[in-house]
C-alpha cells in the first residue's frame, strides 16, 4: 500500500487494547500487556515534560497521568482518541493529559519541545519508520523510550506462524515451529525482520525486528541506548508456566534473557 492508504486504514482503526489486551479474560495476554506498561512507567520522572507518540486508547498515557506526569497524548485516529478521552474521564486524570490528533511521522511541535518523547509499539506501524524515529529525536530535547516487536520469543514466533499465543487453537502444533522457520530464514537472508501484515490486511506494514537491528537503526537515528531489556520473557500457551514466566521477568535485563523477550524497550539519550 502507499503511505496516503495506510494513513487512512488507520485513521479511522480502533485499537480495542483496554477490551481485548488489558482486560482480557486470557491470563496470559492479560499479563503480557501489563507488563508492557510496568516496564515504560518505570522511566517516567513527574517533573519531565512528556509526548506518547500513538497513545491508541491512552493507556500509558493515563498510567502517567496517575503518576502526576503532565503528558501530550498523540494518535492519527480519531476513534482511538476518542476511547483515549473516555478513560482518563473515566480515570479522573483528564486534565493532566493534552489529546492531539496528529501523523507520527510529522509532529506538530517545535524542535526540543520534551524532556521524554514515548513511542510504544507505534513506529513498526508507520510507512516510513526512519521518518518516525528521526521526528521523535527532533521534539524531544534528552530522552526517548522506544518499544517495537521483536522476534527472538516463542511468542513472535506463534503469531508469525498464524496462531495467538494466549490459548490453544488448532493451528498451535504447527505454528510455533512455522514462524521459527519464517524467524530463521530472515537471519540467513540478512533481512531486518519478519513482516506480519497489521490485522491480517496485507500491505499494512508490522515488523517484528531482529533486537540487534533494533540497535543499530536507534543508534543511527541519533540515539545512545543506555538501556535496552525485553518487555517479557514469555512462555506460550501454557498458564502453569506463569510462575516461571514472572520468575525469569525478575532477571530479564540479563545478558543472557535480554535479547529474547515478546517485544524489546530501550530507553534512550539524544546525542
Amino acid at each position: 500500500m502507499k503511505s496516503e492508504e495506510i494513513k487512512k486504514f488507520y485513521k479511522g482503526f480502533a485499537d480495542k487494547i483496554l477490551e481485548r489486551r488489558f482486560y482480557s479474560p486470557y491470563t496470559l495476554r492479560r499479563y503480557f500487556h501489563q507488563q508492557r506498561y510496568s516496564s515504560i512507567l518505570k522511566y517516567l520522572k513527574t517533573d519531565d515534560k512528556v509526548l506518547e507518540v500513538g497513545c491508541g486508547e491512552g493507556i500509558l498515557s493515563v498510567f502517567a497521568a496517575q503518576k502526576g506526569v503532565q503528558i501530550t497524548a498523540l494518535d492519527i485516529s480519531r476513534p482511538n482518541l476518542e476511547a483515549a478521552k473516555k478513560f482518563a474521564e473515566e480515570q479522573g486524570v483528564e486534565r493532566n493529559i493534552k489529546f492531539i490528533e496528529s501523523d507520527a511521522e510529522n509532529l506538530p511541535f517545535p524542535d526540543n519541545s520534551f524532556d521524554m518523547v514515548i513511542a510504544d509499539n507505534i513506529l513498526e506501524h508507520l510507512p516510513n519508520f526512519e521518518k518516525g524515529l528521526s521526528e521523535i529525536r527532533r521534539v524531544t530535547r534528552k530522552n526517548a523510550i522506544i518499544a517495537l516487536p521483536t522476534c527472538l520469543n516463542p511468542c513472535g514466533w506463534c503469531l508469525l506462524g498464524g496462531d495467538i499465543y494466549w490459548k490453544i487453537t488448532r493451528r498451535t502444533p504447527y505454528a510455533i515451529f512455522w514462524g521459527f522457520l519464517r524467524v530463521l530464514l530472515g537471519v540467513l537472508l540478512g533481512r531486518k525482520g519478519v513482516n506480519e501484515w497489521y490485522g491480517g490486511v496485507k500491505g499494512i506494514p508490522h515488523l517484528w525486528r531482529y533486537p540487534w537491528v533494533m540497535k543499530k537503526e536507534l543508534k543511527e537515528a541519533g540515539f545512545k541506548i543506555v538501556s535496552f531489556e525485553p518487555i517479557s520473557i514469555y512462555l506460550p500457551y501454557l498458564v502453569f508456566l506463569l510462575p516461571l514466566i514472572k520468575f525469569l521477568d525478575k532477571y530479564k535485563t540479563k545478558p543472557i534473557l535480554k535479547n529474547f523477550g515478546h517485544g524489546s524497550i530501550a530507553y534512550l539519550e539524544k546525542v
